[in-house]
């Protein structure tokens, strides 16, 4: 089956994307490639990163094909989402330069950034977003496990890889 792409800058990027990845040697010897999604998956240290190109379909010019680049990365699974670690997570989203965390669906802290993709993406943009996503996840689990409970992202999905 074909990767399909909402439109040619999601196609574009994707190739710049998975070149880029596939290249480097941060990430090349711990990547997985999902060969019917636009996704990666990098196990950088003790933190895997999910790497999606995705169309943006609801901006402000009325003309433009664009798509962006997100990367995020599971802090914690399990955690209390009592109004504490709520609050917690909203004042550090506020200290935070880039990037921002997010609860899912099945109520996993996340935290994700985003970078434009296109013709333009700026490689170090691409690499500056993956290595914060790394960073900010592997600095926080420990602190929302030991505050509010749960466990760290990285020890199920290691069970998983």
């Amino acid at each position: 089956m074909l990767m399909e792409f909402a439109n040619q800058v999601q196609q574009l990027t994707h190739k710049k994307v998975a070149d880029y990845l596939t290249q480097t040697q941060l990430f090349k010897d711990s990547l997985r490639v999902h060969p019917q999604r636009p996704k990666f998956d990098i196990l950088y240290g003790s933190t895997m990163v999910e790497v999606e190109v995705l169309p943006w379909e609801v901006h402000p010019w009325e003309t433009a094909d664009l798509a962006i680049v997100r990367a995020t990365s599971c802090v914690t699974i399990g955690s209390s989402l009592a109004c504490d670690l709520l609050k917690f997570l909203l004042l550090e989203n506020r200290r935070m330069r880039f990037g921002a965390f997010h609860i899912d669906e099945a109520g996993q802290v996340l935290f994700a950034e985003s970078v434009l993709g296109g013709e333009n993406m700026d490689l170090m943009e691409l690499q500056t977003c993956i290595l914060s996503v790394v960073t900010i996840a592997d600095t926080y689990d420990d602190i929302i496990a030991a505050r509010f409970g749960g466990q760290r992202g990285i020890d199920r999905t290691s069970v998983d890889i």
